[in-house]
């Protein structure tokens, strides 16, 4: 075997076994804060009450933009959890392979578009987000799509997939006004055609057309001026290390590669490199920071990169190759060590509540009918009022919150935690094993 396919086989085997390893994930029970608190729990309420926007505090996300959410509506309906969670799986394989045939665009070999690849799938962020119901890559897919339409084909219509992605997440707005700055203004009118409906959405909710920016719980979003500049300075090691999900250790390679490619020959390196340098720039101005914001310019500081490792002498290409697959083989292992918890349920030696009973420290605030009272006892006939719980996708019939209903009054029951029966007008009929309360409440 010559050294070229060792080193092929070395690269794609942890991108095949992470693709097995994810898949596996998408059938196992969401465990994702953001996706049990609104990215799941929204679309159910929909096919519950058909209601769009619930005013006050718990899901005040409601009238954000919801494109993702939206398709996750019959997918729930159908198959629960896993469609919604699949879609996501399938988002980051089209990201790999629109990786791939950009690449080709530059004449790379298949030694370095399989380098790109890697680059990409070869990551914490992208593999637990590839079995989790989270919206990231969808939008990632819609902006790579872009991408690659602004290189080599249309502006406008890579415009149209960047309003695609603002109906995703208004964070893309940012990423609309990066690639005005990179590829001229034309993208500009479709972008906000295509994603007009969603600040007339928000508009007619809120009076406000990107709510909830603007919001007063929003007005700490940016970074404070020192910090900001901090980051600027500190740039690559910002982003490889950052708060919450990391991507890997070649992160921190990428920047710097990417910024050198800004003096390339090729107008299209040299702008991919812009979209990448840029969108990292604008993820560490936002406060908090996450990993998750840089995920969408990940391809440009990857291909503008993998261009560069391409022009180098055949050693330093060996050593850039030899950092990826340690880096791959690294990510594969951590993956597996933390998808274990998933075995028992997989192989069917343990049910939905019971998993979530066992990990319901990691999961504050959730809903869980680790005994099944709720399922048993109450039914969709009932009026259910919430309070003191946070993510409620688990809960399996429809619903009001306190958090958008005034009173009381005309419920059946109220789930709550932590609360003293004596404060409750009502009975209490039922503990269970993570401090749900189930009250009977009297007319």
């Amino acid at each position: 075997m010559d050294k070229k396919k060792l080193i092929l086989i070395l690269l794609w085997t942890p991108i095949i076994l992470l693709a097995l390893l994810n898949l596996v994930t998408v059938f196992t029970p969401e465990v994702g804060f953001d996706a049990l608190w609104y990215h799941l729990t929204l679309p159910k309420l929909w096919l519950f009450k058909h209601q769009w926007y619930f005013p006050g505090g718990l899901l005040y996300y409601s009238v954000m933009p919801r494109l993702t959410e939206t398709i996750y509506i019959p997918l729930i309906k159908l198959t629960g959890y896993v469609g919604p969670k699949f879609i996501q799986y399938l988002s980051a394989l089209g990201i790999g392979y629109l990786i791939w045939k950009i690449a080709s665009q530059f004449k790379l070999s298949p030694l370095m578009k399989s380098l790109a690849v890697s680059l990409f799938y070869c990551t914490w962020l992208v593999s637990w987000e590839s079995g989790s119901a989270y919206i990231d890559l969808f939008r990632t897919l819609l902006e790579t799509i872009a991408l690659y339409l602004l290189l080599f084909k249309s502006k406008k219509l890579g415009g149209v997939f960047l309003g695609l992605a603002i109906g995703t997440k208004w964070l893309s707005l940012g990423s609309l006004a990066i690639y005005t700055l990179v590829f001229g203004g034309t993208l500009i009118l479709p972008a906000i055609l295509i994603a007009s409906p969603w600040f007339v959405i928000a508009y007619h909710f809120t009076g406000n057309p990107v709510y909830p920016m603007f919001a007063p719980f929003l007005q700490n979003s940016l970074a404070p001026l020192g910090q900001i500049v901090k980051n600027f300075f500190l740039l690559p090691l910002v982003v490889t290390v950052p708060f919450d999900d990391f991507f890997s250790p070649m992160l921190f390679i990428l920047v710097i590669f990417s910024a050198f490619a800004l003096f390339s020959r090729n107008k299209q390196i040299r702008q991919m490199s812009l979209v990448g340098i840029f969108g990292a720039l604008f993820c560490v101005t936002l406060n908090p920071p996450s990993s998750r914001y840089l995920l969408p310019f990940l391809p440009a500081l990857i291909i503008s990169s993998v261009y560069l490792v391409s022009l180098l002498k055949p050693r330093l290409q060996n050593i850039f190759l030899a950092l990826t697959i340690i880096s791959s083989f690294l990510i594969l292992f951590l993956r597996f060590f933390a998808d274990l918890k998933y075995l028992p349920f997989v192989l069917g030696k343990e049910d939905q509540n019971t998993f979530l009973t066992q990990y319901a420290g990691r999961l504050p605030d959730t809903f869980i009918d680790s005994d099944g009272f709720v399922q048993k006892n109450l039914s969709s006939k009932n009026k259910i009022l919430v309070d003191k719980l946070h993510n409620l996708y688990y809960f399996p019939y429809n619903f009001d919150h306190t958090s958008w209903v005034v009173t009381d009054s005309g419920y059946d029951y109220l789930i709550t935690k932590d609360t003293q029966p004596s404060s409750i007008h009502g009975q209490l009929l039922h503990t269970n094993a993570v401090g749900i309360q189930v009250f009977k409440l009297t007319p």
